[in-house]
């Protein structure tokens, strides 16, 4: 279980975070946020599930088997960009206790898991500057958990509108590898194109004024990379 405290360059100013390939990164799968659909519609195929609670999610697809991400290399990541969750690395938001004056909420602050196995003083990239200053490391995690942030929000704006309009469908994917080898996808899920094309004006004016109706157009594009996935699979699998 993550011991969180916050983050300051006092105390972690010797801090470094190991960001090289670790267990961590290889899963076939990654939650991700409306936020980032902008991005990560170019990168992986994005689909939506529900999980046990019936509750709507986004995850972008990264592999084809249990633990496998396609999209690591010897050196790291060989895409553009990476879903923030995986991005964040050892850090997280906090949240302070409301203002007992005006009951207001306090900013969120940065938190690290120093027992995260990731966080040493040896190697890796440093947090902050020698003196002081926050290292480009920490501004790429704080843009990572500021997607995070505001993209729990954006979600529920997102799947509200189209659990409303009933604008979902089931994915229907069936991947033949070179190696004869099958790969179904099912309990996913993928904008409903038709019903999409076919909304009276109301209802696209409102997926546009909440700024959705492009990011429907984004997650139905990205399907097309699950070509890129067979590919990687392939290639992969030549290999041995």
């Amino acid at each position: 279980m993550s011991k969180a405290i916050i983050l300051n360059n006092v105390d972690h100013k010797n801090v470094k975070v190991d960001t090289r390939l670790g267990s961590n990164l290889h899963v076939n799968r990654s939650l991700v946020y409306a936020t980032e659909i902008g991005e990560l519609h170019k990168e992986f195929p994005l689909v939506f599930y529900k999980n046990a609670d019936g509750q709507t999610q986004l995850h972008a697809i990264l592999g084809l088997e249990k633990d496998e991400n396609l999209f690591l290399g010897d050196s790291g990541w060989t895409t553009r960009f990476v879903p923030a969750l995986l991005a964040r690395g050892p850090f997280s938001l906090g949240y302070k206790k409301a203002n007992k004056e005006n009951n207001e909420q306090q900013d969120p602050v940065i938190c690290i898991d120093m027992e995260d196995p990731r966080v040493n003083t040896e190697q890796g990239e440093e947090v902050f500057l020698q003196f002081g200053g926050e290292a480009p490391y920490l501004n790429y995690v704080k843009k990572a958990l500021q997607t995070i942030d505001s993209g729990m929000l954006f979600d529920k704006t997102l799947f509200t509108l189209i659990d409303s309009m009933d604008l979902l469908e089931p994915v229907s994917i069936n991947i033949k590898l070179s190696n004869v080898e099958e790969v179904n996808f099912s309990d996913y899920f993928t904008v409903n194109q038709e019903k999409l094309s076919k909304l009276e004006g109301a209802k696209l004016a409102q997926l546009n004024q909440f700024g959705v109706l492009s990011l429907l157009y984004f997650v139905l594009s990205s399907m097309g990379n699950f070509q890129t996935l067979m590919e990687l699979k392939n290639a992969k699998s030549a290999m041995y």
